[in-house]
């Protein structure tokens, strides 16, 4: 814990050196080190949460360092500039962000006032390309008061619990310079993990997608897992599904691979989705007592495929139907057939009703004992 909170203190300290605000020139000390943003709608104003670094109460040496570093304060204005302004009243020390881990939008705050967070994040001078975007169900405050299990840094629990979801299906992880990317984009549309405290802890419950700057839908956890398959960035996870004579199977995911594409016919775009991806069978309900035999391992194969296929398939269509394309499938189109692309692309989320979607899934079952092959 000693080596941690060094490293954390080296890394503070070599922020502000190279920070060009003009807080470089004050010490740690004098200043209120804000790790989490967190932004709501209370009584029709904006309310702030900051959670931030609280070293004056811990100012003994390294090893009386125990538990959380950080404390919690709260405003409200009239819009994020000037609740920010408000709750650092309450902390009495100049607010740094230069050390900001995440931002996390309120559900009903982000319905409404999406467009404006990200005005907010274009110009603020406070806003990093790399701070990570959430939206806390049922408000952004929850989220920000996690304790997560007594960790000294809670914000950074949260970061790597996103940071990490990406990768096993659970969240998308978005950062400021991928929404502005997306937002400024007139046929794509922005998405972000949906995060929920529960007691101790906050936990990744799906993906909120937008239509231009409008809520759209939202996509459970299975749904997550397709919708970041499709974006080629899941890259391992347990999928659960049927298989013929088998029962309920769980199988891990141990890599994958997703190209899309469009192809024409009649006239009409075709969204392509071929994923490769390498399986192993973790659990299954009917061969307990005996290992599977080769036939076993094909169907196994057979109805991950199917899963995976009827998964992506159905989250693309789910976004399609509520008119937001958080895929970029205008790019694709653009490059297929440029002419088409340009006589749809100003109506393009009323269209994306009119495009098909494809995906061909192949996998590989890899054999790790005779139970299993």
């Amino acid at each position: 814990m000693k080596k941690a909170f060094k490293i954390i203190i080296c890394t503070l300290l070599i922020s502000l050196v190279f920070s060009s605000c003009e807080k470089t020139s004050k010490r740690i000390n004098d200043l209120t080190i804000v790790q989490a943003l967190g932004i709501d709608t209370k009584e029709s104003k904006t309310n702030i949460s900051l959670q931030y670094l609280n070293l004056s109460e811990n100012s003994g040496s390294t090893e009386q360092l125990q538990g959380n570093v950080t404390s919690v304060a709260n405003g409200m204005g009239e819009n994020i500039s000037s609740a920010i302004f408000n709750t650092s009243k309450t902390v009495s020390k100049d607010v740094f962000f230069g050390q900001n881990k995440i931002v996390i939008l309120g559900c009903e705050w982000a319905q409404s006032n999406v467009d404006s967070g990200i005005d907010y994040l274009l110009k603020s001078k406070d806003s990093r390309p790399d701070v990570l975007l959430a939206i806390g169900y049922p408000d952004a405050k929850e989220i920000v008061k996690s304790k997560e299990n007594s960790a000294q840094i809670p914000a950074e629990n949260i970061f790597s619990l996103i940071k990490l979801g990406e990768s096993n299906g659970h969240a998308p992880s978005v950062t400021v310079a991928d929404i502005l990317n997306l937002y400024n984009d007139e046929t794509s549309d922005i998405f972000f993990p949906v995060l929920k405290a529960e007691k101790d802890n906050v936990k990744c419950i799906g993906t909120a997608v937008f239509s231009l700057d409008k809520y759209a839908v939202f996509l459970n956890e299975e749904e997550t897992m397709g919708f970041l398959a499709v974006k080629n960035k899941f890259e391992s996870g347990i999928l659960t599904f049927e298989a013929k004579e088998l029962g309920k199977v769980s199988a891990e995911i141990t890599s994958l691979s997703a190209k899309k594409s469009v192809q024409i016919k009649n006239g009409k775009p075709i969204l392509n989705i071929k994923i490769k991806t390498d399986i192993l069978i973790n659990e299954s309900e009917k061969t307990i007592k005996k290992p599977l035999s080769e036939s076993d391992c094909k169907a196994v194969q057979k109805a991950c495929e199917a899963k995976l296929k009827k998964l992506c398939e159905s989250t693309v269509k789910k976004c399609f139907e509520n008119k937001s394309d958080p895929f970029m499938s205008a790019r694709y189109l653009c490059i297929k057939d440029s002419a088409l692309y340009n006589s749809m692309k100003d109506n393009w989320r009323d269209n994306l009703r009119n495009i098909e979607v494809k995906a061909e899934v192949k996998s590989s079952l890899q054999r790790i004992s005779n139970n299993t092959a």
